[in-house]
This record gives C-alpha cells, sequence and structure tokens, in this order.
C-alpha cells in the first residue's frame, strides 16, 4: 500500500511537534509564566503623557508629568496640562490603585473610580484610559527609577 506524500509530511509535522511541546524547556515555560500583578509592581517613578478629548467633545486634554507610586496602592502626580488650549502647569494630586493579578486595575480618587490601568512589560510602563462626565482621555507611562 502507498502512502500519499502529503499524509507522511503531515504525520512527522504532528510528531515533531508532539516532540517540541513535551520538552523540558517547553514545560519550564509553561510552569514559569507570566508573573502575576500586585500594587507592588508598580513602584517607583514614571514619566508620562495623556491626551484626550474633554466635555463631549468641545475641547482636547493633553498633558505630561510625573507619576510616583509607592508599591502599595497609594500614588501622587505632578503634570503640565493643557485643557481646551488653557495651560495649568504644576499641577500636582494624587491618587490611590489597585492592581489584579492579571495585571489590569484602577485609580481612585477620594474613592471614586476615575481610571483603568494595564501594567506592562513587567511594571516598567502602564497604559491608563479615562471615560466620565463627557472625557475621554488615554495615555502613556514609562518607568524612570524605582524610587
Amino acid at each position: 500500500m502507498k502512502h500519499a506524500p502529503h499524509r507522511v509530511l503531515a504525520l512527522g509535522v504532528a510528531a515533531i511537534g508532539l516532540w517540541i511541546l513535551s520538552s523540558p524547556t517547553a514545560r519550564a515555560a509553561e510552569k514559569h509564566g507570566p508573573r502575576p500583578c500586585s500594587n507592588a509592581t508598580l513602584k517607583g517613578t514614571f514619566g508620562f503623557y495623556r491626551t484626550g478629548i474633554i466635555q463631549f467633545g468641545s475641547g482636547g486634554l493633553s498633558a505630561v508629568g510625573i507619576l510616583t507610586f509607592d508599591g502599595k496602592g497609594n500614588a501622587s502626580v505632578v503634570q503640565s496640562v493643557s485643557r481646551n488650549g488653557d495651560f495649568s502647569y504644576d499641577e500636582e494630586g494624587s491618587f490611590t490603585y489597585e492592581l489584579n493579578p492579571d495585571c489590569t486595575g484602577k485609580g481612585f480618587n477620594d474613592g471614586v473610580e476615575f481610571t483603568r490601568i494595564v501594567v506592562v512589560d513587567g511594571g516598567r510602563g502602564f497604559y491608563i484610559f479615562s471615560e466620565s462626565a463627557g472625557n475621554s482621555v488615554h495615555g502613556v507611562g514609562t518607568k524612570i527609577s524605582d524610587d
């Protein structure tokens, strides 16, 4: 009985795939997958920018600044902001945050959620998104130091 060349090739590829998946390296990668996040994942000082639309599209928002996370759920910010062309420099504030094991989280101002967070690159960066009271703002932060 003759075997079709494509059937023999498919069986060979499947066998190689099973061999690779059963290798110690593949099992180690499975066992030591991504580390879960916690509030401690965001610790240090980050440079950030954010941009978006404020008050139901009536104007733009852009900001740059420094965010400092303490790794325990508290953060402080100093930023320069343009709201619909009106500039404000060195605005200071603080907020709290909570991170989930999947590296998503929330930021709170006086107990009220104001932003969603996704931590990336093992805590060396984050993405933020806020949408409330007619505002839609997104941003990116990159770690400057571990302080």
